[in-house]
Formats: structure tokens, sequence, C-alpha cells
């Protein structure tokens, strides 16, 4: 299997503005994300992580741990079959997990070289 970045070009602050994206406040490295912080967070991804919580006030800590718990176990996609030329250290990828409704894959995608990760579910 193949994984691709998606193709929308613009910078995680303008998905921001877009209300695409939000910040993400936990700056702890990532082990799996080759010791990288998580900066951005999809809106769509957040929102299925906070109704995951038992109770409002614990949303924020519970999609907060939830996605750290996720990020550990995400893989460069580089190291797919099929995949071998792809650049490493850009796209790290979960196995497709019961988050809300349906099984899905989260991807961690660096933007630019050395640059922030975002997450989000795979397009």
């Amino acid at each position: 299997m193949s994984y691709h970045p998606s193709d929308d070009h613009r910078s995680p602050e303008q998905l921001v503005a877009a209300g695409t994206l939000r910040r993400h406040t936990d700056h702890g490295p990532h082990q799996a994300l080759g010791r990288s912080p998580i900066a951005y967070v999809s809106v769509s991804l957040w929102t299925q992580l906070t109704a995951l919580a038992i109770a409002p006030a614990a949303a924020e800590a519970t999609a907060t741990a939830l996605l750290r718990a996720i990020a550990d176990r995400a893989v460069d996609a580089a190291l797919a079959p099929g995949n071998e030329r792809a650049p490493r250290d850009d796209l790290y990828v979960t196995d497709p997990a019961h988050i809300g409704p349906h099984r899905q894959a989260v991807w961690f995608q660096r933007s630019g070289p050395g640059g922030p990760i975002t997450a989000s579910f795979a397009p």
C-alpha cells in the first residue's frame, strides 16, 4: 500500500485560520515521530477524540492522552511496501482504529523538512 501526503499546499497557520486545524498544546516529543512534538491537529480528529471522554470536563485531557497513545503506534510511511522511494521522516501512519463510528487511520505529516507535525485522519 502506498501513502501519499495530501495536495493542500496551504501552511498549517493558514489552515488554522480557515478552521481546518487547531494548534496542539501538548508539545512533548514523540519517540515514534522522530522525537518531534505534534504542533497541529485536524478539527475533525480532535472532535472525534474529545467525544470519547466520559465527562465534558475531561475532554481535553482525554483527547491529548489518546493522541499520544495513537502517535506511539505510528510508523514512518517510507517503510511501507511500495513506498520505498518516499522521503523519510515526513509522514507517519497508523493502522486503522475505532475512533468514532468508523475504523480510521491517523496520519502524522511533517510540514517541510524539520517542520511541525500535523495529526489528521488519512484522506
